[in-house]
């Protein structure tokens, strides 16, 4: 069990260091402000617009949106292709511009702090499956003080986690914020923009 850890998130801010959210994580503390300042965007927990703005990416760039709505939700899980948006960054550098991820949930509707964020990849959560039908984030960076955060809204279960996208992308960018850079090469069975790759 993860309790409140305040001290534990000056530490991040003052000292540097790295935290990872991982998928469901995004729902865990909605009162906690400080986590919710780590992660950037989160949902659920009755988060509503209270909690910031909705990131999303329009005509070529990042949209802070504060229109009043929910916090958090996805339609049924379904394969769908991931765009980077930021090719720089370490965790991402070396990518393909976009890649396939195995059926999944795609989360949307996500909102936050979003201070100091860098949204590495979206995906376009279409209505016709049950999306917001808009590109929303599901990689990004906080810095958090002196902090390194990764989130990664991707991998609902074990069979999610097989795929190779999700697997380099949460390996990177854990080194990333373990030590801030990254060491590991894209693999040669990475996704293509138009099909999905899985290890067995």
């Amino acid at each position: 069990m993860v309790e409140r850890d305040s001290e534990g998130a000056g530490r991040l801010r003052a000292n540097g260091g790295g935290l990872v959210v991982y998928h469901f994580a995004a729902a865990a503390f909605p009162q906690w402000k400080e986590y919710n300042e780590m992660a950037g965007l989160g949902g659920w927990g009755g988060r509503n617009e209270k909690c910031g703005p909705y990131v999303r990416w329009r005509d070529g760039k990042i949209v802070y949106d504060n229109i009043p709505g929910k916090c958090g939700s996805h339609g049924p899980a379904h394969p769908f292709q991931i765009v980077v948006r930021e090719p720089n960054h370490p965790i991402t550098q070396g990518l393909p511009p976009a890649f396939m991820h195995a059926t999944d949930e795609l989360y949307g509707w996500l909102r936050g702090p979003a201070k100091n964020l860098t949204v590495l990849a979206t995906a376009f959560a279409a209505k016709a499956k049950g999306g917001s039908d808009e590109h929303e984030p599901v990689l990004f960076t906080v810095q958090y003080g002196k902090g390194r955060v990764f989130q990664n809204a991707l991998g609902h279960s074990t069979k999610e986690l097989s795929d190779v996208g999700f697997i380099v992308t949460f390996q990177r960018g854990a080194e990333w914020a373990a030590s801030g850079k990254v060491t590991q090469k894209v693999p040669a069975d990475f996704p293509a923009a138009d099909k999905v790759s899985v290890r067995q």
